[in-house]
């Protein structure tokens, strides 16, 4: 499993006008629906005002790397540049402990 954790940085004043904008696209369900989409998740902090974590789980690399060259994560993309959002991106491998 692929686990992908974004660290993004907005404007206080422009991030609930962004997430409106993100839940309108309907962006997040569509790459919900993406062949190896295991979840995919953007959350704001409760502590730190302006960040934003986007939590990513696909199957293998390959279903990340069709991820992201496909019509949802340029619209994400897009949309961000918008906003003028930084971000910082780690990639990790994992297995599930059970």
């Amino acid at each position: 499993m692929i686990i992908v954790i974004c660290e993004a940085v907005i404007d206080p004043a422009k991030q609930k006008e962004f997430l409106g904008k993100v839940n309108e696209s309907g962006v997040i369900p569509a790459t919900e629906q993406e062949e190896g989409n295991i979840s995919y998740e953007l959350a704001a902090s409760a502590g730190k005002e302006g960040r934003l974590y986007v939590i990513e789980r696909w199957e293998n690399m390959a279903a990340l790397q069709a991820h992201m060259k496909g019509a949802n994560f340029a619209a994400f993309g897009k949309m961000s540049m918008e906003y003028g959002i930084q971000t910082e991106i780690k990639l990790y491998q994992a297995e599930a402990l059970n």
